[in-house]
């Protein structure tokens, strides 16, 4: 079994809920004390995502979408979100919504879908202005290095691309001398000291500054806390929107949609833009992301692979490139994997007994006749 709060943490480390968008409401929706044996990951926090946690007993769902948004500002039990709301609560049932801050990362909601096509080469498609980055500078004795190196990493600190926990040290001699008031870890008051100390340098994204800040003064030994914060510069593609890449090899345009087609299972999809040459650049992005193809094309890619892309900006779009409308839900699906598989993936590190279900809803919202 595992806590609510182990689970949020896993997902977390990954997808840190303080990268998301300042309208969205990632993270708890309803929080439930209990236990986690089961824990359903579902694109919506729909009835029938509800209907399968309860008829499998699980203690958790785990949703892209978020049920609660900032803007509402009361539960209407007699609306579907507000007995979905009811019902959650009810059934002892936890609800956490992974959104923006997965739709941010280059390994999160688009970039499950790039990897479904076979991209490679993968970067942030439009990279976010507001990403910006800090390198964190502390001292710290030889001995609580490693304590303090992790417990700043799982804040969020010192993740370059895929890897976590980057950083930099290098030994020196810290100097003090502790006045009344002070309670040193070495020395005594009044008295001069010198200790071997590691210089810790490791990046922060601004969106996580505050709990880094926080992670530091909670694991760093020292009473008072000698850091400093520099912004840096050249980072900011590291939050953004989509992912653009490369197939293995150059291949006809036609030849590629056909396995498009057959990647998202056989569904229709609507296409526009040229019928002839090869396709090599392609970008993707998850959910509603017709703002994007602008984007796209400016890059140079030739193909776009989205949802609900709107009839103008296809327009504006497919003289340069073929535009690929896939539907909101088949381009975030994979996501929804993705973030079981972080789940899961903790579960085996921790030892946690948990069971991960992916719920493939049917298309409840529209159909095709």
């Amino acid at each position: 079994m595992a806590l609510p709060a182990e689970i949020y943490a896993a997902l977390n480390d990954r997808y840190p809920f303080s990268s998301a968008y300042e309208w969205d409401n990632s993270g708890w929706q309803v929080m439930s004390g209990r236990e986690v044996e089961r824990c359903l990951f579902a694109l919506d926090p729909s009835p029938e995502a509800l209907k399968r946690a309860i008829d499998q007993d699980a203690q958790l769902i785990v949703t892209h979408h978020p049920l609660i948004l900032p803007s509402i500002s009361a539960i209407d039990t007699t609306t579907v979100q507000g007995s979905i709301a009811k019902l959650l609560l009810v059934s002892d049932i936890g609800l956490l919504a992974a959104h923006t801050n997965a739709d941010r990362q280059i390994d999160g909601i688009s970039g499950a879908l790039a990897d479904l096509i076979g991209l490679e080469e993968q970067q942030i498609l439009a990279p976010d202005e507001q990403g910006t980055f800090y390198k964190l500078v502390t001292f710290v004795p030889d001995n609580y290095t490693e304590v303090l190196r992790a417990g700043l990493g799982a804040a969020g600190a010192g993740v370059i691309g895929n890897y976590e926990e980057c950083s930099f040290t290098i030994a020196g001699i810290g100097s003090y001398r502790p006045t009344s008031g002070a309670r040193p870890l070495v020395g005594e008051v009044g008295q001069m000291e010198h200790v071997n100390e590691q210089r810790l340098e490791m990046l922060v994204p601004g969106a996580a500054v505050d709990q880094v800040i926080e992670a530091l003064k909670l694991h760093h030994p020292y009473d008072e806390v000698a850091f400093d914060l520099f912004q840096t510069f050249g980072q900011g593609g590291a939050l953004g929107s989509g992912v653009i890449g490369v197939l293995p090899e150059p291949a006809e345009t036609m030849d590629v949609l056909a396995s498009v087609k057959e990647v998202f299972g056989g569904i229709d999809l609507q296409v526009a833009g040229p019928e002839e040459g090869e396709v090599q650049l392609v970008a993707v992005a998850g959910g509603s992301t017709s703002n994007l193809l602008a984007v796209a094309a400016a890059r140079g890619a030739q193909l776009f692979i989205g949802g609900d892309l709107k009839y103008h900006d296809i327009m504006d779009a497919a003289g340069s490139m073929v535009c690929v409308d896939a539907g909101h839900r088949a381009t975030e699906q994979p996501g929804v994997a993705r973030l079981a598989d972080v789940v899961q993936r903790a579960a085996a590190r921790n030892h946690w007994e948990l069971e991960v279900e992916v719920f493939l809803e049917d298309a409840a919202v529209s159909r095709v006749f």
